[in-house]
């Protein structure tokens, strides 16, 4: 199934015709060629690592008792490529844990995403299935580790950037590679975003060892919550001698949650509405090669 979706999307890509993705992304001509060298390329590949955990807590707020659940897997390693303003890129976790297969986090990672002139759309897609949980009492000396192999997380979101200064600054260039970015250059950056995240259990998550530390409220098998935001920032390239480039973001924001859990029965997450504090950035050390 998983494969059959990627295939799907790769054929969908590499079928439209770059005249037609000119049109559907917005695409401008008027570009200040002294900083942007456009379509470089029109297809690009690559390697990539990153480290990364989908780690997550619950915790009890009168005695501050914390119950951690995270993955085997640190890292990912995986390997993208790139048409026109296309991208996709599909991850591999890295498991820690080789001795035991039976405790093992089996994942599927994907991110996407369309980067045009002055419109960029990131994609993400991420499935995790197999957690271990952390939980030490107040009179113990160690932690209790349990692998649960029935815990999963589902997330998606997509992320909107609108680029400033898209005439002489080029989020296509570090990031999917088929651009140069010929001199040094930044622009302010403002979007929106929308996230769905799932957890689930077959039973409630709070291992037993802990379940005299929380109350029923925490005893969670299910949880879902829906995000909306805004983001606000700034990116800035560094074209470096013989044609390396180092490329910064900050982009800070406003997260709106909404949602509900399962213990015995289904509850609101908020009173209807959460607001909590998100950080974006986007990063990239590259080599661009030669203008034309």
């Amino acid at each position: 199934m998983k494969g059959a979706l990627l295939f799907v999307v790769l054929l969908c890509l590499v079928k439209l015709p770059l005249s037609a993705q000119s049109v559907f992304t917005f695409i401008k001509t008027d570009w200040d060629t002294n900083y942007i060298d456009k379509f470089a390329t029109h297809w690009s590949g690559r390697l990539y690592a990153v480290s990364k955990n989908q780690f997550f807590s619950i915790t009890n707020r009168t005695s501050h008792e914390v119950v951690s659940f995270h993955p085997n897997s640190k890292a990912a390693i995986g390997l993208g490529i790139s048409y026109g303003n296309y991208a996709i890129d599909l991850g591999v976790n890295i498991s820690n844990r080789k001795a035991d297969s039976l405790q093992s986090t089996k994942s599927f990672d994907l991110q996407s995403g369309i980067y045009t002139g002055q419109h960029v759309f990131d994609l993400s897609f991420q499935w995790y299935a197999g957690f271990f949980s952390s939980f030490q009492g107040p009179q113990a000396d160690t932690s209790t580790v349990l692998f649960r192999n029935d815990i999963r997380t589902f997330n998606v979101g997509i992320n909107y950037t609108y680029n400033f200064n898209y005439r002489r600054f080029s989020f296509n260039a570090p990031f999917i590679g088929t651009q140069i970015q010929k001199k040094s250059a930044g622009s302010p950056l403002a979007g929106v975003f929308v996230t769905y995240y799932d957890l689930r259990g077959n039973k409630s998550i709070i291992p037993a060892a802990a379940s005299n530390e929380f109350d029923e409220a925490a005893e969670i098998s299910e949880a879902n919550l829906l995000t909306a935001g805004l983001i606000g920032g700034y990116a800035y390239t560094f074209v470096l001698p013989e044609h390396f480039t180092i490329t910064l973001s900050l982009i800070p924001g406003l997260s709106f949650n909404i949602g509900d859990l399962k213990t015995s029965s289904y509850y609101n997450i908020g009173h209807p509405v959460t607001v909590s504090p998100k950080i974006v950035s986007k990063s990239a050390v590259g080599y661009e090669g030669k203008t034309r």
